[in-house]
C-alpha cells in the first residue's frame, strides 16, 4: 500500500478517536490529501466533540481501545489532570512518565487527552508543539477497522464507524469490502452518501459509516499492496 495511503488512513483514524461528529466528517476524510488536510483535521477535532471511546481493530486481528477528552485545565500535576469539558463535566486522569505531552499545559488552557483505563498516553495542548497527527496506539499493524462513540458537548450522543479494506462487490445501494484481518463488511450507500476516487471491484476503500450505512467513501480504483 502506498504511503499517501496509508498516512491518509491513519489520519482519519486518528481524528475519529479525537471526537468524530456530525459536521466533522468531510474535514476527517480530507486528511487522505496530505499534511495541510491533517492540520485542518485537529482544529476540526479540537471544535467538535467532548468525549468518544474509541475501539479498534488492526490487520493482525489485534484490539485496542482508548478514550479521548476535551477541556480546560483545572488542576495540573506531575501525577494527574484535570479538566473540565465544555458538556459541564470535570474529569481527573492519571500521568505518567511514559505520557506524551505535545505543547504546554497551563491552567484555564484547553487540552486534548487520550487515556486508557483513566491514564493519559498522550496530551495534545496549545501551540508550540511538532508532534505528527498519529497516536501510538496506531503504530502497529494497519488499522482496518474503528468505532467511534462520542458525546457532543450539549449532551447529545452519537457512533461512527470506519472500515478499510478492498472493495469485493458494489452497487448503486450497497458496497462490500475484505478487510485486511479477513472480515468482509457489508454496507448500505445512504441517500446522500459522498463518494470520492473511483469505486470499482478490486480497488481500495475507506468507509465512514453510521448503523450500518455508509455516508462517505473515499475510493481508489487500484488496490495497493
Amino acid at each position: 500500500m502506498k504511503n499517501g495511503w496509508k498516512r491518509g488512513f491513519r489520519a482519519a483514524a486518528i481524528a475519529a478517536a479525537a471526537l468524530l461528529v456530525a459536521g466533522g466528517a468531510v474535514a476527517v476524510a480530507g486528511a487522505a490529501h496530505g499534511k495541510a488536510a491533517k492540520k485542518q483535521v485537529v482544529k476540526q477535532v479540537v471544535r467538535a466533540g467532548v468525549h468518544a471511546d474509541v475501539s479498534l481493530v488492526r490487520a493482525d486481528g489485534s484490539t485496542d481501545a482508548f478514550a479521548v477528552d476535551r477541556g480546560r485545565v483545572t488542576v495540573s500535576s506531575a501525577t494527574s489532570l484535570t479538566l473540565q469539558r465544555p458538556d459541564g463535566k470535570t474529569l481527573t486522569l492519571g500521568v505518567s512518565s511514559a505520557t506524551i505531552v505535545r505543547g504546554t499545559i497551563a491552567t484555564g488552557r484547553p487540552v486534548l487527552v487520550f487515556s486508557r483505563n483513566g491514564v493519559a498516553f498522550r496530551i495534545r495542548a496549545p501551540r508550540p508543539f511538532t508532534a505528527s497527527v498519529a497516536a501510538p496506539a496506531m503504530a502497529k499493524a494497519k488499522v482496518v477497522h474503528v468505532q467511534v462513540n462520542f458525546i457532543r458537548a450539549d449532551g447529545s450522543t452519537g457512533t461512527v464507524t470506519l472500515d478499510r479494506g478492498q472493495v469485493t462487490a458494489s452497487s448503486s445501494s450497497s458496497l462490500t469490502i475484505k478487510r485486511a484481518d479477513g472480515k468482509s463488511v457489508t454496507l448500505a450507500i445512504g441517500t446522500g452518501a459522498v463518494i470520492r476516487g473511483k469505486l470499482v471491484v478490486g480497488g481500495n476503500a475507506l468507509v465512514f459509516s453510521r448503523s450500518g450505512t455508509a455516508f462517505r467513501v473515499l475510493a481508489r480504483a487500484t488496490a495497493a499492496g
